[in-house]
């Protein structure tokens, strides 16, 4: 990690870039999104997926590196930040909503890259429409085993704070991070929190694991035809060394996966230098393992 004033310095580079915000309906919700270089309409598209109670703006400090190649999205899905909540969810209706996206913008093919629990619903994407996704890139990806196909996702009660401050005080991820860059855990926490009548709470709906977790979608996983990259946190409590071997047995003509040193599960907010740099090295080779 660099020291902390160059770090700080090209995290208020990065966030200077204000992205553009707009909506996609998909299935009766208005999908909320944030757009950067979005006019350059010559170049392909870049879509960025965050993980569970997370938010598009977890984005905000990687997605401008890349605009000098592409056209870049964020979408927040479904029942979390700014887009609309629904009665039920699923990762295959996740899946849907990063298609709808992309086609709206009109990125056809497109790249995608996932972070955590977004992978699933990125890899149901590819099952749906392999020659839309030019290129899968997985960050972290919370896969389920044999033995946790069944877990259950915990529901925590509605929680209200009095103001801003409280609620941005009691941000805390899951798993914990060890060694968070603070700006940057400042940054999401106040973009992933929103006044209500009652007082402030957090964007995501708190109910939404009800449905996901009686879902059974761990055999859809399998057979990824597009290429597809491995990122993971060298230290990760997540994307274990089993979850890592069981990435290249859904996608078999995955590239050799890329470790993050020093960097557990959250790797945008632990290491995002050397997530950016892995992610540019990355897409600098064209894919060439695609079997279509």
């Amino acid at each position: 990690m660099a020291n902390d004033t160059a770090l700080g310095n090209w995290l208020t580079t990065q966030w200077a870039h204000t992205p553009r915000a707009f909506q996609v309906e998909v299935e009766g919700a208005r999908i909320a999104c944030l757009g950067w270089n979005m006019d350059s309409v010559f170049l392909p598209g870049l879509v960025l997926v965050h993980g569970f109670r997370a938010h598009a703006r977890w984005w905000d400090h990687i997605a401008p590196s890349f605009t000098d190649r592409y056209r870049v999205v964020a979408l927040n899905l479904s029942g979390m930040g700014d887009s609309d909540r629904r009665e039920a969810y699923s990762r295959a209706q996740n899946g849907r909503e990063i298609l709808a996206v992309a086609a709206a913008c009109g990125f056809a093919p497109f790249t995608l890259v996932t972070h955590s629990f977004g992978t699933m619903g990125g890899i149901l994407a590819t099952k749906l429409a392999p020659e839309w996704i030019q290129r899968l890139i997985m960050i972290d990806a919370g896969i389920p085993t044999v033995d946790e196909q069944a877990h259950q996702i915990p529901t925590p009660p509605l929680r209200i704070y009095p103001d801003q401050n409280s609620a941005m005080a009691r941000f805390r991820l899951i798993p914990d991070v060890r060694e968070p860059v603070p700006a940057i855990m400042e940054y999401i926490a106040r973009h992933g929190v929103v006044q209500t009548a009652d007082g402030w709470s957090w964007k995501f709906d708190h109910q939404a694991a009800k449905s996901l977790n009686r879902e059974r979608y761990r055999h859809e996983l399998f057979g990824v035809s597009v290429p597809t990259d491995v990122i993971y946190g060298a230290e990760s409590d997540v994307m274990t060394a089993e979850r890592v071997e069981l990435a290249l047995k859904i996608a078999p003509h995955a590239g050799k996966p890329v470790a993050i040193p020093a960097c557990n599960h959250h790797v945008m907010i632990e290491q995002p230098l050397a997530l950016v740099a892995a992610l540019r090295g990355i897409l600098s080779n064209e894919p060439a393992r695609a079997v279509r």
